[in-house]
């Protein structure tokens, strides 16, 4: 019986057909898909976890994200503010980390403008150039320009350019909610959106290039303006400090003129430059370069006002306005504020921090300069400090002795016995002059030139002293010390201790005028009561008829003696008071002297404290130069 191949069910597959479905679709036979050539045209199985496969490389390097120079710099000046906090100027650092916070092309600006007082319409002048700086010639007079022109300008005030809108995180403003500063703000078509500010304020004419050190006084002057801000309602102002990016300096007329030609000038315009309002001056183009620019306030006025009257007067406007020269001041306020959307910093930005890193890296070098200078003759001196420590001890030695001698002197001497208690009567107007001589030849004469000559050999040595104020200028000024309401300049100051200059005008200042009017007022009380004493026996003798004459002179003489010996008894207790007050100051004054030069002969610093601060010098030093350099890579 032949064999028969039993077929499988309709509904069922085998195992090969179940299989090959991709044979099957792809036509090929049983045997050619079992050929090599075909297992690689094969399609392979995507594996289910493809991170199992996965390299273990790790990928830091590829997707390295790079340093921001703006997060750098900023943590630079924060490492400033801390190491080299007595070089940096502290405001403008403020200004300028406030600056690097903000979004890159959008930080706001702060202006200055600031009016000289040395002209009478330097105020008026200001607030008019504020005016037409802002003012939008296509309409009319806007509320805030009548605020302008009402405003004290002895009172700052600030001017917010932008929509009136809350203020943004990171904003510059001085007014806050609750301050009695002004504040107004305004809207520009040109210049809203670009983040600025302006300060309105007055100000003193500024220090003269032909001082030393003028040039970093003035820029510190006018970019960091001190605003007085009232503290409450009673008066009281607390000073402020307030850094700017730009200042705008106006002045009016020849006084003006000459005030900000004799200031000291800046290597760029852009951040400080000054106006100064000539009307009658046309300069021609080929004049030479002048450090202001020349303005004519009333012809600008005069053509603004023009155009709001009528659009017709278009062309007189624009005549007009150029001619005054106000566009060239709204092309420097405009310059470099305009808000960038590029991610690139603005230059106002820029310019603070390079002025701020250039003025401490010279604060640096002054100090470390000053400390090579005072080391050096240390090193060379011929005079070693045990040597000058002996001095002291001889130079208070002979002191004390030169206060005993010359002051028994003095109080031995014929002068001093003609201010007997007897003599006041014709000698109570000598009193002042004859005590103003003794103080004056016998008060420690020679201790005192000799302590000056001390100093001059500390001073060689290397040894620091002083300086110390000088009394005699101090008295000069004519200012009360009470009055805090008085502005006094400071006194001059001495490289020597003046402790015995000091007391020696203590004495002739305080205690001679007092003995001089107790001199005066004995005077007056003796012959007070010698007289009513005289009357009263004259009166008792005429009145009675039982008094003899010599009854009544009794009476006189009574009053006369008992005055003259209460006069005899005061005065004589004055003026030993006054002896052991003299010696005594003396003696404070010598040992005032004898402390003062012998603290400074003590090693006050070592040498390891030595290390330290020239570390602490290299350290800032390292940081601004390393500042220079991101400040170089920052857009």
């Amino acid at each position: 019986m032949p064999l028969r191949l039993s077929l499988p069910p309709a509904g069922r597959r085998s195992f090969l057909y179940s299989r090959t479905p991709a044979i099957e679709r792809s036509s090929v036979c049983f045997f050619c898909s079992l050929s090599p050539s075909a297992a690689s045209r094969r399609p392979r199985r995507k594996p289910q976890n493809p991170r199992r496969f996965a390299s273990t490389v790790p990928t830091t390097a590829i997707n390295r994200v790079a340093p921001d120079p703006r997060k750098e710099l900023e943590d630079v000046l924060l490492e400033l503010q801390k190491h080299a906090a007595n070089y940096i100027n502290l405001s403008r650092l403020q200004l300028a980390l406030n600056g690097l916070r903000q979004k890159p092309g959008d930080e706001s600006i702060r202006v200055a403008v600031l009016g000289l007082t040395n002209g009478s319409e330097s105020s008026t002048i200001a607030k008019q150039v504020l005016k037409l700086l802002l003012a939008d010639p296509l309409k009319a007079e806007e509320e805030w320009e009548r605020e302008v022109d009402g405003h004290d300008i002895t009172q700052p005030m600030i001017v917010r350019v932008g929509a009136d809108i809350p203020q943004e995180l990171g904003s510059l403003s001085l007014a806050t909610k609750g301050s009695l500063l002004r504040e107004i703000n305004i809207s520009s078509a040109t210049l809203n959106g670009h983040n600025l500010e302006l300060l309105l304020m007055e100000t003193n004419p500024f220090v003269s290039a032909q001082q030393v050190g003028a040039l970093e006084g003035f820029e510190d002057a006018v970019l960091v303006p001190a605003v007085e801000i009232p503290t409450s309602n009673t008066g009281r102002h607390t000073p402020i400090t307030t850094p700017v990016h730009k200042a705008l300096l106006i002045a009016d007329g020849i006084l003006g003129a000459a005030s900000i030609v004799s200031m000291p000038t800046l290597e760029s315009r852009n951040v400080v430059t000054a106006a100064v309002n000539l009307p009658e001056y046309k300069p021609a183009e080929t004049s030479p370069l002048l450090p202001f620019t020349s303005i004519d306030v009333g012809t600008a006025s005069i053509g603004l006002g023009l155009v709001r009257k009528d659009l017709k007067n278009a062309i007189e406007f624009e005549h007009l306005w150029f001619q005054s020269s106000i566009p060239k001041l709204v092309e420097w306020l405009k310059a470099d504020i305009m808000a960038s959307h590029e991610g690139v910093t603005k230059q106002p930005v820029r310019e603070l921090i390079t002025s701020l890193l250039r003025n401490t890296y010279g604060a640096i070098e002054s100090e470390k300069a000053r400390r090579l200078g005072s080391s050096l003759p240390s090193a060379t001196a011929p005079t070693p400090l045990g040597t000058l420590q002996s001095s002291l001890d001889d130079w208070a030695e002979s002191a004390h002795t030169e206060l005993q001698e010359q002051l028994d002197l003095a109080f031995s001497s014929r002068r001093w016995r003609k201010l007997g208690w007897w003599k006041l009567f014709w000698r109570v107007d000598d009193v002042g002059m004859l005590t103003n001589d003794i103080i004056s030849q016998k008060f420690l004469p020679a201790s005192e030139r000799s302590a000056v000559f001390l100093a001059g050999r500390m001073k060689e040595a290397g040894v620091a002293l002083g300086p110390f104020p000088d009394p005699s200028s101090a008295d000069e000024n004519g200012v009360k010390s009470g009055d805090s309401d008085a502005k006094q300049s400071p006194p001059d100051a001495a490289p020597w201790p003046v402790n015995i200059p000091a007391t020696r005008r203590y004495l002739q200042t305080e205690t001679i005028p007092a003995l001089q009017a107790l001199a005066q007022k004995l005077m007056v009380q003796t012959l007070g009561t010698s007289g009513l004493t005289s009357a009263l026996g004259v009166l008792v003798y005429f009145s009675t008829l039982t008094t003899t004459l010599y009854e009544a002179g009794a009476v006189a003489a009574l009053g006369i003696v008992w005055s003259m010996r209460r006069m005899q008894k005061q005065w004589e207790t004055a003026r030993q008071f006054w002896e052991g007050e003299v010696r005594e100051e003396g003696r404070k004054a010598v040992r005032g002297v004898e402390g003062v030069i012998g603290d400074a002969l003590k090693p006050s610093r070592g040498p390891r404290e030595k290390v330290e601060s020239q570390e602490e010098l290299d350290r800032a030093k390292e940081l601004v130069e390393r500042a220079q350099e991101i400040l170089g890579r920052l857009k």
